[in-house]
């Protein structure tokens, strides 16, 4: 303990930018082909814009995608086309743009635009939106390989990635970098794989591989597969929280309807793919990080194995074709395996249960994302009586809070629980969670367990039902490294109420593991069955004997009458009465 922090209940409330998750609005998106939504017989064609939606909770968000292929920023706003996407957008919607490839294209001047007047067509999308009320986002290019690379040293010298990137600081609006992002996922995580790339990710299909493309197709490196585009929704997703943690150029309402943006994005869980093989050297799936109900496609192309199937992580057979696409995902990490003739028998591998409740949640890029908890995940963490010590009786795990601008995480060591809430680092994050008292205190005592490196201290407002309190973290030292801070004098009553982590300063706040209370029966809302049901299996437990013992029943420690082994003719025989079965 660094020090006991004190506080008077009439401390003043923090307010910063509230979030609710009862906030709807529409994504309309502009851009080009590798954007646009296709029709069912271009399958697998797919433009990023066509599946943006899967990541967002649908409850919220919906999405109406107006770009089209080949079109340029001049082109696409000379044709009415952005007055026609924003003629239904309200105040509040967002307005993601994303053009680049066309514009560069010399060899069509019909739809080509000069570098010198680039910016000026970026900046109209910018002003449209802000004449309506919308949140401008806006989006590189995707890396394409080849000629199109639109990287300042690209061919033609024609950096749209870096004129996109400066319109966004001057007008002080996020900056997704998918040019960047892409670039880098395949020429470093794919880079051992370069076919990977061109026959998973772009559109070039074999002869018989898809059934809108019977004699196959070549698309060279413009458009792009469904798995691709879903890549790179998931990119933008990484990149929109990116901008909110680190982006100090935004505006403060950029910054608001940013946190808005972000708090419905969905959780997104771990899908790996492997094969049965000591050793394969062909081409399979890679692991992704997606939504509950996003399509999802299992793919392998063999060097000189035989393929039988594809196996969930229970060993249930799937599919007996080397791609295997059209399925939704699952609401929980999952591994399926591509089986080769001649490999390891399949062997069940141990995972929790499908998750429900998590449109609402906030989420990162990989397996740590935060959702609002179940009840079955609770039962089956602290919700148990025997839960805390005698010093802290009530421990309550801080991983999932209801609603939070963070993420869940666990990805450092020494943490309790189902891991931690990695506050967002700006002075608008917050954690909320539901939390129940069976009892009330005037002067309960509340211990935070948390963790961050650096060398200055992080300052929170910390909520209790109606009492708040400034509490000052210390630096830990390291992200794996947990000390405890302490509240005293905090009134507790016996009913629900939220508890609520607020960053103080634009630091944001640390890694909180866990809180515990001096007291008894303060637990998560959702553990109230669970712990109904084990209080009921403890109090049969526990029965003991009387003094005084009447026929057919004992009375246990809490003046209950509980019955003991007994048939129908000798329970007309007991007094009138409430009993409990043994």
């Amino acid at each position: 303990m660094k020090s006991i922090l004190k506080y008077l209940l009439a401390a003043s409330v923090f307010t910063g930018v509230a979030v609710s998750d009862s906030t709807s609005f529409t994504i309309h998106v502009v851009g080009d082909s590798t954007v646009q939504t296709y029709k069912d017989n271009a399958y697998p064609q797919t433009g990023w814009g066509q599946v943006i939606g899967y990541f967002f909770d649908g409850a919220r968000v919906k999405v109406n995608n107006a770009a089209l292929g080949g079109r340029s920023s001049r082109t696409f706003i000379e044709e009415g086309r952005l007055d026609g996407a924003l003629q239904s957008a309200q105040k509040g919607d967002f307005l993601f743009v994303q053009f680049g490839h066309n514009d560069r294209d010399y060899s069509k001047a019909a739809r080509y635009v000069d570098p010198k007047d680039f910016p000026g067509y970026i900046q109209k999308y910018v002003d449209a939106g802000k004449k309506k009320g919308v949140n401008v986002i806006l989006i590189s290019p995707m890396n394409l390989n080849g000629s199109r690379n639109v990287f300042s040293t690209g061919a033609n010298n024609y950096d749209a990635r870096g004129m996109m990137q400066t319109v966004a600081k001057n007008n002080k609006i996020p900056f997704v970098d998918l040019n960047m992002k892409s670039y880098n996922t395949y020429n470093t995580t794919y880079k051992s794989m370069p076919d990977y790339v061109t026959r998973y990710l772009y559109k070039k299909l074999e002869k018989g591989e898809y059934p809108n493309y019977p004699d196959g197709v070549n698309d060279g490196t413009t458009h792009f597969q469904e798995m691709g585009s879903m890549g790179h929704a998931q990119m933008i997703c990484e990149e929109l929280e990116e901008n909110l943690k680190s982006n100090t150029n935004l505006s403060a309402e950029a910054k608001a309807g940013l946190t808005t943006l972000v708090s419905a994005i969905k959780k997104r869980y771990t899908i790996k793919v492997k094969t049965n093989l000591s050793s394969y050297n062909g081409l399979i799936t890679q692991t992704q990080y997606f939504p509950a109900g996003s399509p999802m496609t299992l793919r392998v192309t063999p060097n000189g194995q035989t393929f039988e199937k594809w196996v969930d992580d229970d060993c249930k057979e799937l599919s007996n074709k080397m791609i295997y696409y059209g399925f939704k995902t699952k609401a929980r990490d999952i591994t399926y395996t591509a089986m080769f003739k001649g490999g390891a028998a399949c062997t069940p591998i141990s995972h929790g249960s499908e998750e429900s409740g998590t449109a609402n949640s906030s989420s990162s890029g990989g397996p740590g994302s935060s959702s609002s908890i179940s009840v079955t995940e609770l039962a089956e963490g602290l919700c148990s009586l025997k839960a805390g010590t005698g010093a802290w009786p009530s421990v309550i795990d801080m991983s999932n809070p209801e609603m939070g601008d963070g993420w869940t995480e666990t990805n450092h060591e020494g943490y309790t629980g189902g891991g931690f809430f990695n506050l967002d680092n700006s002075a608008y994050s917050k954690a909320t969670y539901m939390v129940t008292s069976d009892q009330s205190a005037e002067h309960a005592r509340m211990m935070i367990r948390y963790a961050f490196s650096g060398t200055t201290s992080r300052d929170m407002k910390i909520t209790v039902d109606n009492g708040t309190y400034d509490v000052v973290f210390p630096s830990t030292g390291s992200w794996d490294k947990w000390d405890t801070v302490y509240v005293d004098n905090v009134w507790v009553d016996a009913l629900d109420f939220k508890v609520i982590l607020q960053s103080a300063t634009a630091d944001g706040g640390p890694n909180i593991d866990m809180i515990a209370f001096d007291m008894k029966d303060v637990y998560r809302t959702g553990c109230k069955n669970a712990r109904k049901k084990d209080q009921l299996t403890n109090l049969f437990a526990t029965t003991r004997p009387v003094s005084t013992q009447k026929k057919g029943f004992t009375v246990n420690a809490l003046g209950q009458k509980v019955l003991k082994n007994t048939d129908r003719e000798d329970m007309r025989k007991l007094p009138k009465g409430r009993y409990f079965l043994k």
